[in-house]
């Protein structure tokens, strides 16, 4: 509410805030302003890091995801030093299998398999032929970009 300052029937010659309008001005432009750096982080994370250097070039794997060959996009090399993320060559997932051991492990659409049981594989010819290696008794450590940031899982067949 607004409480008028001066005479009783005179024109208000300035407005004040009342505690509780203070209170909801300050909670609102905290809000927008939370929307707006969420709105900025969604967008700098949403950004393309990866893509596929063909299209029509991609591979299904056994452990339910398809790759293709990974290539940088200019996003990622804008942003590397000043976000710290990685640039690696790899298998870029394009595709996740509902139910398959690569989306059970946490796999998603957009990471790039970079390593497969400590080797490192540069592209989906190399990617392949050390995930059809992973075994039903031992666990295989996959290492994975997440939007330029490493991260890894244990595979095991199922």
């Amino acid at each position: 509410m607004l409480a008028r300052s001066g005479r009783e029937g005179a024109r208000p010659t300035h407005l004040a805030y009342t505690r509780p309008m203070r209170t909801r001005l300050a909670c609102f432009l905290l809000a927008t302003s939370l929307v707006a750096i969420g709105a900025a982080a969604v967008a700098q994370d949403a950004d393309t890091l990866y893509t596929c250097t063909a299209e029509d070039e991609t591979r299904a794997l056994d452990i339910g995801v398809t790759v293709c060959d990974a290539a940088p996009t200019d996003g990622l090399t804008q942003r590397m030093e000043v976000d710290n993320l990685q640039l690696r060559s790899g298998a870029l997932i394009t595709e996740v299998t509902l139910g398959g051991i690569g989306q059970t492990a946490g796999l998603a659409s957009g990471d790039v398999i970079y390593r497969v049981g400590g080797v490192d594989v540069a592209d989906t010819v190399l990617a392949a032929a050390r995930l059809s290696l992973i075994a039903s008794d031992t666990d295989t450590v996959v290492n994975f970009l997440r939007r330029g940031r490493p991260y890894r899982v244990k595979l095991r067949q199922e």
